[in-house]
């Protein structure tokens, strides 16, 4: 008898236990944000190995785009801690995750990591921080210096002939503190994507990289940076027509 008690028992608990299921409404969607980035070069279509001019009149294709934005924030709403953008992964692409688009009319950050963190061990940040030396990847020299802020490489036909015979590389890799940068936008659109994802995009001319309001760059003569001692001039320049070159839509 006290073994059929039993068994009732558990039965019930059991159904009970269905029919609470079953009761139970379906969780809303967590509401996202993606950031996009448009990319062109004077209004021109962008893209790796597409054929560009610069102001002297050389050709360029460029081979790599690599940035790190951080403290994406509207005042006190943070929508993200860091992002690395690799054209190369995704040309489209910036950053992705949870986040009420409203509280995002305006959006300010840095291009690059602040002194707190670029010294840091990035082995030692948690597997999801896109500052993990697994999402990094070669956006890092070492756990001293720190972070590459901005990459940028190509190759250019710097003859007079201008025949598509690349015979130079050019390379940016821009870091260290004193050239971190920061942006600030107004007015962002944010498109409906679907129920729960809506997005906003920004754009960059890669023109500017060259032919920046206050920087020219010579890619015959200015070819390459690692800001290394000697080179932060040159890294100045790019970094600066960088930010010209990035805006809101």
């Amino acid at each position: 008898m006290k073994q059929l008690d039993f068994f009732i028992t558990i039965c019930t608990i059991a159904l009970t236990g269905c029919k609470d299921d079953q009761l139970q409404e379906p969780q809303a969607p967590i509401d996202k944000v993606r950031l996009e980035l448009t990319t062109h070069y004077d209004g021109a279509l962008f893209d790796l190995n597409t054929i560009h001019q610069t102001q002297e009149g050389y050709s360029v294709q460029f081979t790599k785009l690599n940035f790190i934005l951080t403290n994406l924030k509207n005042g006190s709403e943070i929508l993200s801690d860091a992002a690395v953008y690799k054209f190369e992964n995704n040309p489209t692409l910036i950053w992705e995750g949870p986040g009420d688009f409203t509280k995002f009319s305006a959006l300010t950050g840095n291009v690059g990591v602040g002194p707190d963190e670029n010294h840091l061990d990035p082995a030692g940040l948690a597997l999801t921080n896109p500052l993990n030396i697994q999402n990094a990847g070669d956006m890092h020299w070492g756990w001293n210096p720190g972070y590459i802020f901005l990459m940028v490489e190509g190759k250019a036909d710097t003859t007079a002939a201008q025949n598509g015979v690349f015979d130079m590389n050019f390379l940016y890799h821009v870091g260290k503190d004193p050239l971190l940068g920061n942006f600030s936008f107004t007015d962002l659109t944010w498109t409906r994507l679907n129920d729960s994802l809506h997005s906003a995009t920004l754009s960059l001319d890669m023109s500017k990289i060259f032919n920046g309001t206050n920087h020219d760059v010579d890619i015959k003569l200015e070819r390459t940076s690692h800001t290394m001692p000697g080179q932060e001039p040159l890294s100045t320049k790019i970094i600066e027509n960088f930010l010209e070159g990035l805006t809101g839509q």
